[in-house]
C-alpha cells in the first residue's frame, strides 16, 4: 500500500484505499490517469521520475529489490511510450517506431505487463510504415503494416490466453481493453494496407483497381470511426475516411473523364483538409483538392479545346505543387508539375492545328516537344510510366507535326552529304477555317520537295509529297491527280501500284488522326523550261463525304545539256 500511496504522491494524484485492489490495479489506475491529461511530455518526465525513484528504492531496500525493479522497468517503459505518442505528434514517426521498440522491451522483462510487449512492438512496425508512406515508398509501407497487423493480431492471441487464466474482474477487464485497441490497431493496419496498395495500383495506371482500393480502406477507417474511444481520434480517423473516399472520387473520374466527378473529389479533399490535425495532411488535402480543380477544368480543356481554360488550370497546379513540396512530398510534385508541362503542351498543339502561318505553326510544334520532354522526364522521377508513356506518344505527335512542316533543306540540314531542294511551300491550313471546326472531319495537308539539283533533259528525278491528316477522325486517300504536266513524264517503271496517264491510285490508304503516309513520284524531264507542279489528292472522310486538297505550286527548272552534256549523257 505504502508503494502505491508513494507512485500516486509521484504523479501528482490524491491516493485512495481500494479494499479489493491489487498492485497491479493501483499502477493500472494510476498511468491511466497520467495518460488521460494529453499532455505527453508531462507524462513522460513523470514516469521518468517515477522510474529513478523505482531504481534508488531497490538499492535501499534489497528484499524489494525485484519488484521494485520491475515496476521501475514498467515506469521507464511508459515514459518511453508517451515519448513515442509526442514524437507521433510531431509526426517524426522513425523516432517514434524507435521509442516504442525500446518500450515493447522493457514491457517484455517485466511479469504483470509482459503482454504489453507485443502490442508495442506492433506499435514501432507501425511507426515505421508511416514514415515509409511519408517517404512516398509505397510498396515498403505496404509491408510494413502488413507486418504490424501480424503483430496485433498475435498480441490478442496473447491476451486471450493471459485472460483465461484470471478470475478477478478488474483484471479480466483490463485485458479486454486492451484486446479491443490491438483489434482496432489491426483494422487500422488493413486500412493502411489498402490505402498503400491504392497508390502503386495509381502509380501503375489502373485506375479502376485503385479506386476500388481506396474504397475498402475508407470503409475500413469508417467502422473505426464508430469505435474510437477519444473525440481526437475520431476527427483523425475522420479525416483520413474522406482522404479516402476523395481518392476513390478521384480515379472514378479518371476513368470517366468526368469533370462533375473531379469537382466531388475536391469538395471531398477539403473537408478533409478542415477536420484534419496533422500539418502535413493539412498540406496534401489541400494540394490533392487543388490537383481535382485543376483536372476539373483540364477534362474539360481536353474536350473542348477551349484555351480559355489554361489559366484556371495553371493557377490550380501551381498551388498544388507548393502545398505538395511544403509537405515534402516530391514524387507528388514532381508529377503535378508533369501534369502543368502536359497542359502546356495540349495548349501549343491546339494552337498549332489553327495557326496558318507554317513558321508559326512549326514554332508552336518545336515548344509542344519541349514541354513534351520535360513533363516525361517528371512523370518517371516521379515513378508514373503510363503517365510517361502518354508523354511520350504526345511527343511523337509533335514530332511528326514539326517534321512535315519544316522544309526538306531545313529537316535534313544536320546531314551536309545529302542536297534536297524544296519547291516554295503553300500554307497547310489554306481555304481551311479559323477555328477549330475545320479540324473535326478528315483533312488531309501537305509538303511538297524535289530531291537534287541541276536538271537536265533527260534527267530522272523524284518529287516528293509528304502528307498528314489533321482532322479529328481517320481519311481514306483515293488517288492523287494532276502530276503530269507538258515536258515532265511520270516515270512508271520506278514506281509501284496501279499508275494511269494522269494520276497514281492510293488504294484507299488509311490515315489516322496525326498520321502521316510520304509518296515518291518519279518523273523524267523530256524538254528544257521551268515547270510548275501542283498535285492534288482526293480522299473519303469516315461519313462518305468525297474531299480534295491541292499542293504546291512547285517549280522545277531543267537545262539543255550542251554539247559536252550531250557527249557526257543526261545525270
Amino acid at each position: 500500500m505504502a508503494i502505491c500511496k508513494l507512485l500516486y504522491d509521484y504523479l501528482g494524484f490524491p491516493f485512495e484505499e481500494k479494499s479489493d485492489w491489487t498492485l497491479s490495479d493501483y499502477v493500472n489506475d494510476a498511468t491511466a490517469k497520467i495518460r488521460t491529461t494529453g499532455d505527453h511530455k508531462a507524462a513522460s518526465n513523470a514516469f521518468k521520475k517515477a522510474a529513478e525513484d523505482y531504481r534508488l528504492g531497490a538499492k535501499k531496500v534489497p528484499g524489494l529489490a525485484a519488484l521494485l525493479g520491475e515496476l521501475s522497468a514498467y515506469m521507464e517503459a511508459w515514459s518511453l511510450v508517451e515519448e513515442a505518442r509526442l514524437r507521433h505528434s510531431e509526426e517524426q514517426y522513425s523516432l517514434a517506431a524507435e521509442d516504442y521498440a525500446q518500450a515493447a522491451n522493457l514491457f517484455q522483462r517485466t511479469g504483470a505487463w509482459a503482454h504489453l510487449s507485443r502490442i508495442y512492438g506492433g506499435s514501432s512496425l507501425l511507426e515505421k510504415g508511416e514514415a515509409l508512406s511519408r517517404e512516398e515508398r509505397e510498396e515498403d509501407a505496404l509491408k510494413m503494416f502488413t507486418s504490424a497487423a501480424g503483430a496485433f493480431r498475435e498480441a490478442q492471441t496473447s491476451l486471450k490466453t493471459k485472460r483465461d487464466q484470471l478470475s478477478q474482474v478488474q483484471e479480466t477487464k483490463e485485458l479486454d481493453n486492451w484486446f479491443d485497441a490491438s483489434r482496432s490497431l489491426e483494422k487500422y493496419c488493413h486500412g493502411r494496407v489498402d490505402l498503400e496498395e491504392a497508390k502503386v495500383l495509381d502509380k501503375k495506371g489502373a485506375e479502376e483497381e485503385s479506386g476500388a482500393r481506396y474504397r475498402s480502406a475508407s470503409i475500413d477507417f469508417r467502422e473505426l470511426m464508430s469505435e474510437a474511444q477519444t473525440e481526437q481520434i475520431r476527427v483523425e480517423l475522420e479525416a483520413l475516411t474522406l482522404f479516402c473516399e476523395a481518392r476513390s472520387k478521384m480515379k472514378e473520374a479518371e476513368t470517366r473523364a468526368s469533370p462533375e466527378l473531379y469537382a466531388e473529389a475536391a469538395d471531398l479533399f477539403t473537408r478533409a483538409e478542415k477536420v484534419a490535425q496533422a500539418r502535413t495532411f493539412r498540406h496534401v488535402a489541400l494540394a490533392s483538392s487543388s490537383i481535382c480543380w485543376a483536372l476539373e477544368s483540364g477534362t474539360s480543356f481536353r474536350r473542348t479545346r477551349n484555351t480559355q481554360l489554361y489559366s484556371e488550370i495553371k493557377k490550380h497546379l501551381e498551388t498544388a505543387t507548393d502545398y505538395y513540396e511544403g509537405a515534402r512530398w516530391q514524387n507528388a510534385a514532381d508529377w503535378t508539375r508533369a501534369t502543368g508541362k502536359l497542359f502546356d503542351a495540349l495548349v501549343y498543339l491546339t494552337d498549332a492545328a489553327v495557326e496558318r502561318e507554317p513558321k508559326k505553326k512549326t514554332e508552336l510544334y518545336h515548344l509542344a516537344e519541349k514541354h513534351l520532354q520535360l513533363a516525361a522526364r517528371l512523370y518517371g522521377q516521379a515513378s508514373f510510366p503510363v503517365k510517361r508513356d502518354e508523354a511520350l506518344r504526345l511527343l511523337e505527335r509533335a514530332r511528326q507535326e514539326k517534321e512535315l512542316l519544316l522544309t526538306p533543306i531545313e529537316a535534313l540540314s544536320g546531314n551536309p552529304a545529302l542536297t534536297r531542294v524544296p519547291g516554295t511551300p503553300e500554307s497547310l491550313t489554306k481555304s481551311q477555317p479559323s477555328g477549330l471546326e475545320g479540324f473535326e472531319e478528315a483533312n488531309v495537308v501537305g509538303n511538297l520537295g524535289v530531291v537534287g539539283k541541276d536538271f537536265n533533259v533527260g534527267s530522272d528525278l523524284t518529287i516528293e509529297l509528304e502528307v498528314a491528316n489533321v482532322g479529328r477522325t481517320a481519311a481514306r486517300l483515293i488517288k492523287l491527280e494532276n502530276i503530269v504536266v507538258e515536258g515532265m513524264q511520270l516515270d512508271k517503271h520506278r514506281i509501284a501500284g496501279q499508275v494511269n496517264d494522269d494520276f497514281i491510285d492510293m488504294k484507299g490508304k488509311r490515315l489516322e488522326y496525326l498520321g502521316a503516309h510520304e509518296v515518291k513520284i518519279p518523273m523524267k524531264a523530256t524538254r528544257a523550261g521551268v515547270f510548275q507542279l501542283q498535285p492534288k489528292i482526293l480522299f473519303v472522310d469516315e461519313k462518305g463525304n468525297y474531299r480534295s486538297n491541292g499542293f504546291g505550286p512547285l517549280f522545277v527548272t531543267v537545262r539543255e545539256l550542251g554539247i559536252s552534256g550531250w557527249l557526257k549523257g543526261p545525270k
